[in-house]
């Protein structure tokens, strides 16, 4: 039985992002809006494709001091995103509250955002 839950966990902890998966897991997290977090997720990894998401388990391009933070798993992103982003907010729209921490660079950020279904 032990080896089956070791095994259970390797599996599950490198198990890749996918857009349902990313969805499911912020709303158990009680992520607020988890459709346009998932969005972000999708957009910043050019749907979970990039070199920051497949080595650095990193789906928000999330930094500090200029360095791209890297995660042992993509669900670990997910919790930094809760920690590092998400705490700062405290209800409304939540593309304004995107705009308003500056969280993208790109000016087109939330219209890219919105257009991800």
């Amino acid at each position: 039985m032990r080896v089956l839950i070791i095994i259970f966990v390797i599996l599950f902890s490198n198990e890749s992002p996918n857009k349902e998966s990313v969805y499911n897991y912020l709303t158990s997290i009680g992520c607020k809006h988890p459709e346009i977090v998932t969005a972000q997720s999708i957009l910043e990894t050019g749907h979970y494709k990039s070199y920051s998401c497949r080595t650095r388990h990193n789906l928000f391009g999330l930094r500090y001091n200029h360095q791209y933070l890297i995660f042992n798993n993509w669900r670990e992103s997910c919790d930094a995103y809760m920690s590092k982003v998400q705490y700062k907010y405290k209800g409304g729209d939540y593309y304004k509250f995107l705009d308003s921490i500056g969280y993208a660079t790109d000016t087109s950020y939330i219209y890219k955002l919105k257009k991800i279904r």
